[in-house]
């Protein structure tokens, strides 16, 4: 069983909240916060009032609440940026450097590679408005938790969270998840959307679970590298965009893994899809 939150605050995950409860099987087991969970085969959802982001431990208080136990938690989520572009995007969840929104200083959360990297492929396949971009986003952010968690978001106005669309989009591809278990792997280098990252994934049997965008290496040490790795089902592999990080940066990176023993792999090392 996987636990699928959604909270109160947020419009995107009140939208793909409701297309998940009009598409399956579910019935309601509990309350949680005053608000009724539901359960079907596969999900539990439970609904906070708090922001997800802030909501640390969270998944502890569920379970000694609830009763009930899962594997991995997928956050529905908006997505907000500056540039205000469409997008649906993936991402783990931590911080390389300050805890500004939530979670914990240089840490990190466990990641499931595996589940979130198919996310990031069904979502692509299940897209069908081409004005939405489909891609990674970078590691960042809180809560803090203990258990596997991604978070699967619809960007970046209120127009768009409110797009029963791609609210449908992202219900779907919610439901539909599977594990395929491809050789886990760290992300690294370029900018917050992974684009390179990204398009590796849609491309090539690998797991990508943490991902280093080129602002972060100046905050990255070999302990939290080492402790992404063990995050991301004990990779001992890591992609580099090496065109998305300048010389320093890099050699950076190249020494750090060097001295984790991290292979260094390319996409002629991949199997394609």
């Amino acid at each position: 069983m996987d636990l699928i939150l959604t909270s109160q605050d947020d419009l995107a995950s009140l939208n793909i909240r409701e297309k998940l409860l009009s598409m399956d099987g579910w019935k309601k087991i509990g309350l949680f916060h005053n608000f009724p969970v539901y359960k079907n085969d596969r999900f539990y959802i439970v609904h906070l009032k708090i922001q997800k982001i802030y909501a640390e431990n969270i998944d502890r208080e569920i379970k000694e609440r609830l009763g009930i136990k899962f594997d991995n938690i997928i956050v529905a989520s908006k997505h907000r940026s500056a540039a205000e572009i469409k997008c649906l995007t993936v991402h783990p969840i931590g911080n390389w450097g300050e805890a500004k929104f939530g979670g914990k200083e240089h840490t990190v959360v466990h990641s499931n590679p595996h589940l979130m990297t198919q996310a990031l492929r069904i979502l692509k396949k299940n897209n069908n408005l081409p004005e939405y971009g489909v891609s990674f986003e970078a590691t960042h952010h809180g809560p803090y938790l203990e258990t596997p968690t991604f978070f699967i978001e619809i960007g970046s106005k209120e127009k768009e969270w409110r797009d029963d669309r791609a609210g449908e989009i992202l219900a779907k591809t919610i439901l539909s998840l599977e594990e395929k278990k491809y050789e886990p792997a760290l992300g690294i280098g370029g900018g917050h959307y992974m684009p390179r990252i990204t398009d590796v994934a849609l491309e090539y049997k690998i797991s990508f679970g943490h991902m280093i965008p080129s602002y972060a290496v100046d905050y990255i040490d070999e302990k939290i590298v080492k402790m992404a790795c063990e995050k991301t089902d004990n990779c001992s592999k890591a992609y580099i965009h090496r065109k998305g990080l300048k010389s320093e940066p890099k050699k950076k990176v190249m020494k750090i893994l060097e001295n984790l023993g991290i292979e260094v792999v390319t996409s002629k090392n991949l199997e394609k899809l």
